[in-house]
């Protein structure tokens, strides 16, 4: 084994100077032999995050705070005087303080360990010749890997095949809609965003299917920079953090020199000096906030369990009032923040627009019900639905729907509106397809129903309408757009 990895500008490279670089084949791929070698030399597929702490170090965090110190310099002077009963209330008061902090920074560890548990990818790779299923943890540089519509993909990697292949990349370029992949070489000052001959670790197939040869693994991938350069990051004060230690130094400052003060005016009274100092000292503590802490810290845990219940998980509790001060978030103009999910709000028919809204998977009408349309209403969501490669079903391997994003919200149109989509796809059996394509800007499928066979479509508007000869009113669609020219 001689390959020199990683490999830079993989996507200016030809699909067989891809496979030289990586000694692999297209058809049969590497052997057990060679993947176990080259895992051993280049590590396993797995991000090596940075160590957690400790449960003792999470526990001691909890006490590095300038007015915890405060207070227990006030428990020591007040056991000192023998006053046991404000020493233990101070004591309760940092006990519960720090309690609170932990159990609620433990929970959310505890809730991000599940989440990496739950994180098994089972990949499609080509060994010795066969087509095997192995966990994503296991795959190796130059591993051919079979991706199919609902895959996600193992590692970065150079497509060699295509067939309709399009990916969901919106977690690492904020594009909502589908990239469409191809095998063509690229210049190799081509953008992330614009390497259409690759495919992502993290990304999600769509639609479609294809061969890639994995060119980078575990930190090598364009993901791992993304969480080397996150964990990488120093941490620095909260807001919250700056101001109890100004005003903590406040307070230390204000409170010496009223003491002094006293002292000074007790002594010019000829007070004796034990007396002088058992009072400042008395004064001192007096004027310390002992139930500052425990405040600040059920504000924040309260935050917490606000953000819980929209499923946020917060790893430190000072996070959230760190959130809470922010004024301005940064983010591109393409949707970084979407959840990359499709709904349909309107529907237009000839003479009538409808503005619907799904609310728990009930179809409502928001500007009044259905009129003239309905019959058009039923056939969209037919045809939505049988001109569909998409699918709602829930299964053991994949929670969520898969398949492309507005053929997701026609399916969940037509379950809202109260059919079935097993008895519509039963009903009107499939035959045939012609797949979407850049060329035809259209999706076909020919179908056998009760009173006949016959093609459902759908695409461009204008795509579409080039194949339809005549209109719902039977006037010709082309003299249609002969007159709108000539108006215009």
């Amino acid at each position: 084994m001689s390959i020199q990895y990683p490999i830079s500008d993989v996507h200016a490279l030809s699909t067989d100077e891809i496979l030289n670089s990586f000694e692999t084949n297209a058809a049969t791929g590497i052997t057990s032999e060679e993947a176990r070698q080259r895992s051993t030399k280049f590590g396993l597929n797995i991000y090596q995050a940075q160590k957690q702490k400790s449960i003792w170090m999470i526990l001691l965090d909890q006490f590095k705070n300038p007015i915890v110190y405060l207070l227990m310099f006030g428990v020591a002077v007040s056991f000192y005087f023998k006053d046991t009963i404000e020493a233990i209330a101070i004591l309760a008061v940092i006990f519960i303080n720090a309690m609170i902090g932990f159990l609620m920074e433990v929970q959310a560890r505890t809730s991000m360990n599940a989440l990496r548990e739950m994180e098994v990818i089972v990949s499609n790779v080509i060994r010795d010749g066969k087509v095997v299923e192995i966990p994503s943890e296991k795959i190796a540089p130059g591993d051919i890997v079979v991706l199919g519509a609902g895959d996600i993909i193992p590692g970065d990697g150079r497509l060699i095949e295509v067939n309709q292949l399009q990916c969901d990349e919106s977690s690492l370029t904020g594009e909502s809609l589908p990239t469409t992949k191809n095998t063509d070489p690229l210049p190799r000052n081509t953008t992330l965003g614009d390497q259409h001959n690759m495919v992502f670790k993290g990304a999600s197939v769509m639609n479609g299917n294809g061969k890639a040869v994995v060119t980078g693994i575990a930190s090598q991938t364009q993901l791992g920079t993304i969480t080397s350069l996150v964990e990488s990051a120093t941490s620095t004060e909260t807001p919250l953090d700056k101001k109890l230690n100004t005003l903590t130094k406040k307070l230390i400052g204000v409170t010496l020199v009223m003491t002094i003060l006293f002292a000074v005016t007790a002594f010019i009274q000829g007070k004796s000096w034990i007396l002088i100092i058992e009072t400042s000292i008395a004064l001192a503590i007096a004027a310390i906030p002992e139930g500052l802490p425990i405040v600040a810290t059920v504000a924040l845990a309260y935050g917490m369990l606000l953000m819980a219940r929209r499923n946020v998980i917060v790893k430190k509790l000072s996070a959230v009032e760190t959130l809470g001060s922010t004024s301005v978030i940064l983010t591109d103009k393409t949707g970084t923040l979407t959840e990359n999910k499709i709904y349909v709000e309107a529907l237009s028919f000839p003479g009538e627009e409808i503005q619907v809204k799904i609310e728990k998977g009930v179809l409502h009408f928001t500007n009044g019900e259905i009129k003239r349309s309905k019959e058009n209403f039923e056939k969209l969501t037919l045809i939505g639905t049988l001109c569909n490669d998409a699918s709602l079903r829930n299964n053991e391997e994949r929670k969520k729907p898969s398949g492309d994003p507005i053929e997701i919200a026609l399916l969940q149109l037509t379950v809202a509106s109260g059919e079935v989509i097993e008895e519509l796809t039963t009903d009107y059996l499939r035959l045939d397809e012609m797949p979407f394509s850049s060329e035809t800007k259209m999706m076909a499928t020919f179908h056998k129903g009760k009173q006949g066979n016959f093609v459902a479509a759908k695409g461009s508007v204008e795509h579409v309408l080039e194949k339809c000869s005549r209109s719902q009113s039977g006037a010709s669609i082309t003299e249609g757009r002969e007159k709108k020219k000539k108006r215009f």
